[in-house]
C-alpha cells in the first residue's frame, strides 16, 4: 500500500506541475512504472470521488440500478447479456456505438455502466472515446479537473484521469472534457492503446464500457475496434435507417455485436411479474 500511495502522490504532483516547466512531460522509468502500478492496483475508493445529483440525472433519463422502471429492467437484461459474454467469451471491453448521431449511445453507455457496477463479481471502467463530441461527463453532471483531451497530448499519468463516482465503488470514470481537433490521430496513437491496455490489465474481473463516436460518420470506430472485444449497437425507432444498421454490421462484423438497444420505442413494455 505504501508503494501505491507514493505513486498516487506522484500523480497529484504531476497534475499540478506548470506546463511550461522544463521538467513537465518528462518522467523517469521508475516513476512511469510506479504510476502504471498505481493505475493497476489502486482501488476505486482511493480515487477522487465525483458527486452525483440523482434527482437531476433521473430527469435526464439516467437510470439507476435501484429504479423499478421499465427502462431499469431493460438495462438489467442488457447487463445480464453482457456479463454472459464476459463469462463465456472473455469479453473485457465493449464499445457502445450507433450508426449516426442523436441516437442515445452516450446515455446507453452511462446507464449500462451504472447497471454493471452493481454486479459483485466485476469492476467497471466507463471511458469516453467520442473525442469530437464528448458528453459522458456532461450526461453525469460532473466536472472533473482533467480529461483524456489533455492526457492524450501531454505526459500526465493514467492515474490522473481516473475518477470514482459517489455511491458506485466498483465504477471508475475516464472522461473527455473538450472536443479534440486531431481526434483521428489521437485515437490511432500509442497513448490510446496504452490507456486501454493499462486499464484492462489492472485486474481480470474488470469490464470496460467505451462510449464511441457514430460508426458511419468517421473512421474513429474502425480505428479503435481492434482494441475492443465487442459492441452494443444503439438504434432509435423512427430515426435509424435499416441500411445504416446493415452497414454497421458489415463494418464491425455481426459476430462482434453482443447486444442491441432500441430507443424511443412506441411499444412500451407493459408486462408485469
Amino acid at each position: 500500500m505504501e508503494r501505491i500511495q507514493r505513486a498516487l502522490e506522484l500523480a497529484h504532483v504531476r497534475r499540478a506541475m506548470d506546463a511550461e516547466s522544463p521538467l513537465a512531460g518528462h518522467s523517469s522509468p521508475e516513476e512511469r512504472a510506479m504510476l502504471r502500478s498505481a493505475a493497476q492496483a489502486a482501488e476505486p475508493a482511493a480515487l477522487p470521488k465525483l458527486a452525483l445529483d440523482r434527482a437531476r440525472l433521473r430527469a435526464r433519463k439516467v437510470v439507476f440500478p435501484e429504479d423499478s422502471s421499465a427502462a431499469a429492467r431493460a438495462y438489467r437484461m442488457l447487463r445480464a447479456q453482457v456479463l454472459h459474454r464476459v463469462r463465456t467469451s472473455g469479453l473485457g471491453a465493449v464499445g457502445i456505438v450507433s450508426s449516426a448521431s442523436g441516437e442515445g449511445k452516450t446515455l446507453t453507455a452511462v446507464n449500462l455502466a451504472l447497471s454493471l457496477a452493481t454486479d459483485p463479481n466485476h469492476n467497471v471502467t466507463l471511458i469516453d472515446l467520442d473525442l469530437r463530441r464528448p458528453s459522458v461527463a456532461a450526461t453525469l453532471g460532473v466536472d472533473p479537473p482533467l480529461g483524456l483531451d489533455t492526457w492524450l497530448t501531454d505526459e500526465h499519468p493514467v492515474a490522473s484521469v481516473l475518477y470514482g463516482l459517489e455511491g458506485f465503488h466498483r465504477l471508475t470514470l475516464v472522461p473527455t472534457l473538450a472536443p479534440m481537433v486531431a481526434a483521428s490521430e489521437a485515437l490511432a496513437g500509442n497513448r490510446t492503446r496504452d490507456l486501454i491496455e493499462t486499464v484492462r490489465s489492472a485486474e481480470s474481473r474488470r469490464v470496460l464500457v467505451v462510449d464511441l463516436p457514430p460508426a458511419l460518420l468517421s473512421d474513429h470506430v474502425l480505428t479503435v475496434a481492434p482494441l475492443l472485444d465487442g459492441f452494443v449497437l444503439v438504434v432509435t425507432e423512427g430515426l435509424t435507417l435499416r441500411d445504416d444498421v446493415e452497414r454497421v454490421f458489415e463494418l464491425l462484423g455481426r459476430d462482434r455485436i453482443v447486444g442491441t438497444v432500441l430507443n424511443r420505442s412506441s411499444d412500451s413494455e407493459q408486462r408485469a411479474y
